[in-house]
């Protein structure tokens, strides 16, 4: 498996289906519930016998409450195991999954309030490119489709954190310490990085532009 988001995508899917599987149980139970029982025209009050601070025992069903307690429990258990393996593609060296052998690039990248700083150090032009987009004035880094990079993450003021969604990568830059997170861009295209770590007034607009070419 390439370091990469494809992971995380298989990852979403597979969260998204049971999201779904669970919604249409727990809605659909609520909105039976809601005209099923309720009041009939000249019902009596009361009809259960409910008495204040009692609990209705008459009503109690143990296989119930235990499905409603095991089956989600067993669900949770089964989404956490599957996120494990995934999460760690996010440090671990290409060669641990599957990229032996395969040359990896590294970039710098700094976190200020509230931009994006990336040092392509001495790679060559057509594996990685810095500057400022022009439309937005954004920070833009120019990188290679299907190349495998380490980010060294750092920060200069505040925790940070870049967060590339369609890879799935996202990792705290820190002030003081490096870090690093490993992203293998497989499409082409402009992609936002996002700052995911609250940093302070302009959090939400620590943005920098990410461009994928062949």
């Amino acid at each position: 498996m390439d370091v990469g988001g494809a992971a995380y995508n298989e990852l979403f899917d597979i969260f998204w289906g049971w999201s779904i599987v669970v919604g249409i149980i727990v809605f659909g139970w609520q909105l039976h519930h809601s005209f099923f029982y309720r009041s009939k025209d000249g019902e009596v009050p009361n009809v259960d016998a409910l008495k204040v601070g009692e609990f209705p025992r008459h009503n109690d069903n143990l296989q119930l409450e235990l499905t409603w307690i095991i089956l989600p429990t067993l669900l949770i258990l089964y989404l956490t195991f599957i996120s494990l393996g995934p999460a760690s593609d996010v440090w671990a060296d290409p060669a641990d999954v599957g990229v032996e052998g395969e040359d990896y690039f590294e970039i710098g990248m700094t976190g200020q309030q509230w931009f994006w700083d990336f040092d392509c150090r001495e790679l060559s032009t057509d594996l990685c490119t810095t500057g400022v987009d022009e439309e937005t004035g954004l920070t833009k880094l120019i990188v290679k489709k299907d190349v495998v990079y380490r980010f060294n993450l750092t920060s200069e003021d505040v925790i940070h954190a870049p967060f590339l969604v369609q890879w799935g990568a996202k990792e705290d830059a820190v002030p003081g310490l490096y870090t690093s997170m490993w992203v293998t861009p497989d499409m082409t295209g402009e992609f936002f990085i996002d700052c995911a770590e609250f940093c302070g007034d302009d959090h939400s607009y620590m943005t920098a532009i990410l461009e994928v070419h062949v």
